[in-house]
């Protein structure tokens, strides 16, 4: 089980943080007619560019879980991101093995990363009603009018 990120610590400036995510597909270019598309996997990994800002003795407990933890990143570990969904745990590893603090103001201690998640996490729930969501303007508005009519009025329809 991966460990988790301190609980107690800053987590990832959300000013600071940015996604990219490779395809999931490749192009094939055939010697004859039209290229095409070929799935290479369902889970692509997600990476992130943080950046974590703390007090002294933040950064001083931030340097010991890093360095003795997850032993400079060599393991995983468990930390909540926020994302569209709002805020998610992700099993993540960081790719940068030395975090170099940068001393910001005074007695604050900045750091950038890049961190990688095995793959974006999409709450339950969500992935089963994405045809609705993506078919319907302003569809919150419609789950709040739909969920109570066929979880209340019809539930056995």
């Amino acid at each position: 089980m991966p460990a988790a990120y301190p609980p107690y610590l800053p987590l990832a400036l959300r000013a600071s943080k940015s996604r990219t995510q490779p395809p999931a597909f490749r192009m094939v270019e055939p010697r004859r007619g039209a290229g095409y598309a070929q799935a290479v996997g369902t889970d692509t990994p997600v990476l992130w560019d943080v950046g974590f800002r703390f007090t002294r003795d933040e950064a001083i407990a931030f340097q010991l879980w890093f360095t003795q933890i997850i032993r400079r990143g060599l393991d995983e570990f468990d930390m909540p991101i926020r994302t569209e969904f709002g805020l998610l745990v992700h099993t993540c590893r960081f790719l940068d093995q030395d975090l170099l603090p940068t001393r910001e103001d005074g007695e604050t201690w900045g750091y950038t990363a890049t961190i990688m998640a095995r793959s974006q996490v999409i709450p339950e729930g969500y992935a089963e009603a994405a045809e609705i969501i993506a078919g319907l303007p302003d569809w919150r508005t419609w789950a709040n009018l739909l969920d109570p009519a066929i979880n209340v009025e019809m539930p056995g329809a």
